[in-house]
């Protein structure tokens, strides 16, 4: 039982630690999601706010560049 006050010490060390990391993480991310609303701003501003159409599951956002079609089986 000599030792019992390193084990609170120890305890005490890791719940500080915790607990900064997570008020870090809790500034980070409302410092992302203030940076996500500005971009979406300057997006509607440009008048770029358009929504894409939608697409199938697995189907791309966008056409690969320099990606030419594959050829179609059987159109040989």
């Amino acid at each position: 039982m000599d030792h019992l006050e390193y084990l609170f010490a120890g305890f005490a060390v890791f719940w500080a630690g915790l607990f900064g990391y997570l008020l870090w993480l809790q500034a980070r991310l409302r410092a992302v999601t203030r940076e996500l609303e500005r971009l979406e701003e300057r997006l509607a501003e440009a008048g770029d706010a358009a929504p894409e159409p939608s697409r199938g599951p697995g189907e791309p956002s966008r056409p690969t560049a320099g990606r030419a079609p594959s050829p179609e089986r059987g159109a040989e």
